[in-house]
């Protein structure tokens, strides 16, 4: 049984009016979960305005915690919150970081270096194997692997990982009783005993197409950097490139073919000002400083790897 201190925090985060912003002002106000839930709608109101702070009172009347923990239960899922000393200090530190996080595995300390290794579904054979290649390299110098669990270069950023018993992270559009897409179940099951299976949505949410670009900003919360390696134009890769540079995180890029669909996404970033990358020496290069830093090189299994 959970305790009262984490139950109030996720009563507070099955409340869809309320989201990881708008949970950033009230908390600010009123210090702790339970003093939000036990707000009257006026004092809300005061924080957010009249409509959002009815919203709130309605919802909040209406949450079914016993599911959730049935659930939390049946699929033997933690919930660690904010005031957690197991929660990410990479992804607390952002502006808007998930209120609880639902977690299948382990996060261990060593997963504060990972980097982000995305990109299109819609990968080439070139695409695979890139992500492929540095996956492995990042691995073997001892950094833990995140991406999406998507299909294409997610799934080979994972496989790659799995595949020389490196850490890996994937972070999923929907609840944690939801298997999406279909065809890696398998996969998040292997990713699960041995890196960690995590989301910021409630048990059951279905994965919704508006979810993903929301989760993208936990996939570069949680890393250092963020490796795009083949993205479109129109592609979810992007948009966590974008939330990586927001939360000051270096983004680096893979090039490909100049007149390929699948990277002129890529291409206009590296036109921004991403750092060009063709194996993971061009990624330790950029984060040596960072990482000298907060890692002596005695105890960095990548410099000592290197």
């Amino acid at each position: 049984m959970l305790e009262e201190r984490t139950l109030n925090w996720l009563r507070l985060a099955l409340i869809p009016a309320v989201g990881p912003a708008r949970a950033r002002r009230l908390l600010e106000r009123f210090h702790q979960p339970y003093e939000i839930l036990s707000a009257s709608q006026k004092e809300i109101a005061l924080v957010l305005g009249s409509s959002v702070a009815e919203a709130i009172n309605q919802q909040r009347r209406r949450i079914d915690l016993d599911k959730q923990l049935r659930l939390i239960d049946k699929y033997q899922v933690k919930v660690i919150t904010q005031d957690d000393s197991a929660y990410p200090a990479n992804l607390k530190n952002i502006f808007d970081p998930p209120l609880v996080l639902f977690l299948r595995g382990e996060i261990l300390a060593g997963d504060d270096f990972a980097i982000a290794v995305v990109g299109t579904r819609m990968a080439t054979a070139y695409g695979m194997n890139m992500a492929r290649k540095i996956s492995i390299q990042l691995g073997q110098l001892g950094f833990t692997i995140i991406s999406g669990g998507a299909r294409g270069i997610d799934t080979a950023a994972h496989q790659a990982a799995l595949g020389i018993n490196a850490r890996t992270a994937a972070v999923v559009g929907c609840g944690l009783d939801v298997v999406y897409p279909l065809e890696n179940a398998r996969l998040y099951e292997q990713i699960i005993q041995k890196g960690s299976l995590i989301s910021e949505f409630p048990m059951g949410t279905p994965p919704f197409r508006q979810n993903f670009p929301r989760r993208n900003r936990i996939i570069s919360g949680l890393s250092i950097g963020v490796v795009v390696i083949e993205a479109p134009r129109r592609s979810g890769a992007l948009i966590t490139a974008s939330t990586a540079l927001e939360q000051g995180r270096e983004v680096f890029c893979v090039p490909g073919q100049a007149d390929s669909f699948t990277m002129k996404g890529s291409h206009q970033l590296l036109r921004e000002g991403a750092k060009l990358v063709e194996d993971a020496d061009d990624i330790i290069e950029e984060l040596e400083p960072l990482l000298r830093a907060r890692l002596p090189k005695g105890n960095s299994p990548v410099f000592s790897a290197r």
